[in-house]
Formats: C-alpha cells, sequence, structure tokens
C-alpha cells in the first residue's frame, strides 16, 4: 500500500523497517510473525516494551488495512504478560471486534512457543 511505503514496521520503500509482512487469515483477522534480536532490547535479553506496543498496534493496524480501512490509532491498552526474550519468534494476531460510527475496535495478542507474551486492545478512527 503506497500510503504505508515509508511505515517504520512494513515500509517497502523504509530501508529501516522491520520487514514484517501481515497477510489476512479471515474476513477480520490478520496474522504476522517478527523475529527479535539485540537491537529492539531495553534491559540485556529482553525485548523493549515499546517494541512489542508497536508490534501490537501494527497487527491491528493491518488488520483494518486489509479490509481497506486507514485507521489511526486513538487508544491503545497493552498487557505485557511475560518478559520477550531476545532471540524470540513473536507471533502476532489481531481481529476487528466491533466497528461502529467511524470507531473501530480491536484486539491483538502476541505469543511465543504457542505462550500468551503480550496483549492489546485499541480503538482505531478512520483516516480522513
Amino acid at each position: 500500500m503506497r500510503s504505508h511505503a515509508n511505515c517504520m514496521v512494513c515500509g517497502i520503500d523504509n530501508q529501516s523497517a522491520l520487514g514484517i509482512g501481515f497477510h489476512q487469515t479471515g474476513e477480520h483477522s490478520t496474522e504476522g510473525v517478527f523475529l527479535t534480536d539485540e537491537r529492539y532490547q531495553g534491559y540485556t535479553g529482553i525485548l523493549h516494551g515499546g517494541m512489542t506496543s508497536t508490534l501490537l498496534d501494527a497487527v491491528m493496524t493491518h488488520c483494518l488495512l486489509q479490509q481497506g480501512i486507514k485507521g489511526l490509532t486513538a487508544e491503545l491498552t497493552i498487557r505485557f504478560v511475560v518478559p520477550i526474550n531476545i532471540g524470540s519468534k513473536i507471533y502476532l494476531s489481531a481481529q476487528i471486534v466491533d466497528q461502529r460510527h467511524g470507531i473501530h475496535r480491536l484486539n491483538a495478542v502476541a505469543s511465543v512457543d504457542g505462550v500468551v507474551v503480550a496483549k492489546a486492545s485499541a480503538k482505531f478512527i478512520e483516516k480522513k
């Protein structure tokens, strides 16, 4: 998507982007995978919480994009369940749970080896 070409997470024109590819898994759901490395750590050996938040926000954004909706994050709540070790492969999933009056509510989950490591809920508004 050209409007997203320089995105720091998925931008195809951004050489510094994380390079995550997202794909639609259902009518209202999306998934992606990210392999962590030391560039994104906070405390030694642990993924920075801001990166976890970014990943969850991104998978929810792509869930909307795949519906043809350009959403802007209006509210984001993250629940960090367990620390994520550097070197982990994080599986990201998001789903749309409600859409009314231009407000879209989504949930997302990050998991490692089948264990939920973080959860998010968010409200998005449509970009005008």
